[in-house]
C-alpha cells in the first residue's frame, strides 16, 4: 500500500471554475442527437468529429479529454467513454444553481463537491494508484486535517514533505494537491503554506473521525461521492445542515412563489427525503429544530407535495396548473401541537391547491370524504357566484386528483379538517 507520508498521487487535473465551466459546455454538447454514442475519450487521429466537439470549448482533443476526466474524478461527472455526459447529483445541483444565476450558491456547491471526493479519495497499490473506495487504502485529507498543528496549519515545507516526501515527484504534485485543498474551501493560503477555514465546519469533523464501512464497495462509495445525501453517506447530516443554511441564507421564504434561486437546492434535500422516509416525515418536529430549520423543512414539503401533484389543483374541476399559480396546503394545519400521528412535514397531509381553492379550503367552504371525495359547505350559498364558486361545487362527490404516486392524504388528517375546520 502506498505510504501516506510522502506519496500523494495526483493526476495532475485542475479544479479550478474555468476547467468546470468548460465541461459545462461540453456536457450541453454532448446532448445533441449527433454526438450520442461518440467515444469522446477515443482517437483523435482523422477524427474529425472530435475536433468540432472539442471546439464547443474552445480547445484542443487531447485537452478537452483531460478535462472531462478531470470533473469524472472531481464528482461532477458521472464515468463513461461515450456521449451524452451525465451529471452526478452533486454536478446537476451545480449546473442548476449556476443556470438560474445564483453563483454564491453554485460556488458552495463546487466547494463541496471537492470535498466529498477528496474525503473518500484513498490511497492503494491498485494499476491507477487511488480508489474511490476509503477502506481499501489510505485517506490523505483525513490524515491531513488530524495532522496539522494546533493553530490548524501545515507549513509548505511540511505540505511538500508530507505530499512528495523522497518520491521522484517532489515538488511536482504539493501545488495540485494544495489547490484542490484551497478550492475545496477546506484551506486558504497562508505565508506559502494551508491554514483550516471555519467553512464546512461540521462536515470536517465528519471527515477527521469517520470509519468505512468495510461493506461498501466502490460502486456505493461513488454514490456517496455524486449524491452525500444517500443513506449510506457517512455525510449525510452535516450536508444537509450545510444546504439548508445556504438556503436560509438567500431568504427562501421570499422566493417560494417561484423558487427561483433555491429550488434546484430544496429539491435535492426533498429528492433524497422521498427516497429514505417514504410514508412518514417528522422532520419538522417542533422540540428538535429551530424555527429558521423549520423554515426551510417547510418549504422542501411545500415542493414535494406541488411535484407530487404534478403543479395542478387537485380540485377535480379547476384547471389551474403551473409553479407559479398553484400551492401546498395542510390539511391539519401546521401550527397545531403534534398530537397523534406528527403532522407538519408529513407527506400525506398536504394538497395542491391553486390559490382561489387554497382559500376557500383553508376558510373550511370545502373539505373531503375519507374516500377522498369533495364536499361542499352550505356556506358556499353566501358566497357570489364566480368561476371558484363553480369549480368547486361541481366538484362535489368527485375524488380529487390522483398523485404521481397514487397515495392520497391521510384519513386522521382529513377528519381534522372535517371536523375542526369545515363549515357544516
Amino acid at each position: 500500500m502506498a505510504n501516506i507520508n510522502g506519496d500523494w498521487f495526483h493526476s495532475r487535473s485542475s479544479s479550478n471554475r474555468d476547467e468546470l465551466l468548460a465541461v459545462r459546455s461540453l456536457v450541453l454538447e454532448s446532448q445533441k442527437i449527433e454526438y450520442v454514442g461518440f467515444r469522446w475519450s477515443g482517437g483523435r487521429l482523422d477524427n474529425p468529429k472530435m475536433y468540432n466537439f472539442a471546439d464547443v470549448a474552445n480547445i484542443q482533443p487531447s485537452t478537452m479529454q483531460t478535462k472531462i476526466r478531470a470533473m469524472i474524478r472531481y464528482g461532477f461527472v458521472q464515468d463513461g467513454n461515450a456521449c451524452p455526459l451525465v451529471w452526478t447529483r452533486m454536478g446537476s445541483l451545480w449546473n442548476d444553481l449556476y443556470s438560474v444565476g445564483n453563483f454564491s450558491a453554485a460556488n458552495k456547491i463546487q466547494r463541496l463537491t471537492l470535498c466529498v471526493s477528496l474525503a473518500i479519495y484513498a490511497f492503494n497499490n491498485s494499476s491507477p494508484q487511488f480508489s474511490y473506495n476509503p477502506s481499501e487504502g489510505e485517506m490523505p485529507l483525513q490524515f491531513l486535517l488530524n495532522n496539522l498543528d494546533s493553530n490548524n496549519f501545515i507549513s509548505q515545507a511540511e505540505l511538500q514533505a508530507l505530499v512528495d516526501g523522497n518520491t521522484t515527484r517532489i515538488g511536482n504534485n504539493t501545488s495540485y494537491w494544495k489547490r484542490d485543498l484551497i478550492n475545496s474551501g477546506l484551506f486558504i493560503d497562508q505565508n506559502g503554506g494551508l491554514i483550516l477555514t471555519t467553512h464546512f465546519a461540521n462536515l470536517v469533523e465528519d471527515i477527521k473521525r469517520f470509519n468505512p464501512n468495510p461493506l461498501l464497495n466502490v460502486d456505493d462509495w461513488n454514490k456517496i461521492r455524486h449524491n452525500p445525501l444517500t443513506d449510506n453517506s457517512p455525510f449525510r447530516e452535516s450536508f444537509r445542515q450545510i444546504f439548508e443554511a445556504i438556503a436560509e441564507e438567500q431568504n427562501l421564504e421570499e422566493q417560494i412563489t417561484d423558487g427561483i434561486l433555491t429550488e434546484p437546492l430544496i429539491e435535492v434535500i426533498s429528492e433524497q427525503e422521498e427516497i429514505s422516509i417514504p410514508d412518514l416525515d417528522i422532520l419538522s418536529n417542533a422540540t428538535r429544530f429551530a424555527n429558521s430549520t423549520r423554515r426551510i423543512r417547510n418549504n422542501t414539503w411545500s415542493i414535494r407535495i406541488k411535484r407530487k401533484y404534478e403543479y395542478k389543483c387537485a380540485v377535480p374541476n379547476c384547471d389551474t396548473d403551473g409553479k407559479l399559480f398553484v400551492e401546498s396546503s395542510h390539511i391539519k394545519p401546521d401550527n397545531l401541537t403534534e398530537e397523534g400521528t406528527p403532522h407538519r412535514s408529513h407527506i400525506l397531509n398536504g394538497i395542491c391547491l391553486c390559490r382561489h381553492c387554497h382559500i376557500a379550503f383553508d376558510k373550511g367552504y370545502f373539505s373531503l370524504t375519507d374516500d377522498h371525495r369533495v364536499v361542499t359547505s352550505p356556506k358556499f350559498n353566501e358566497i357570489v357566484d364566480q368561476h371558484l364558486k363553480t369549480s368547486i361545487i361541481s366538484s362535489t362527490n368527485i375524488v380529487i386528483k390522483n398523485r404521481l404516486d397514487g397515495r392520497m392524504p391521510l384519513i386522521e388528517f382529513i377528519q381534522y379538517h372535517r371536523n375542526d375546520i369545515f363549515k357544516n
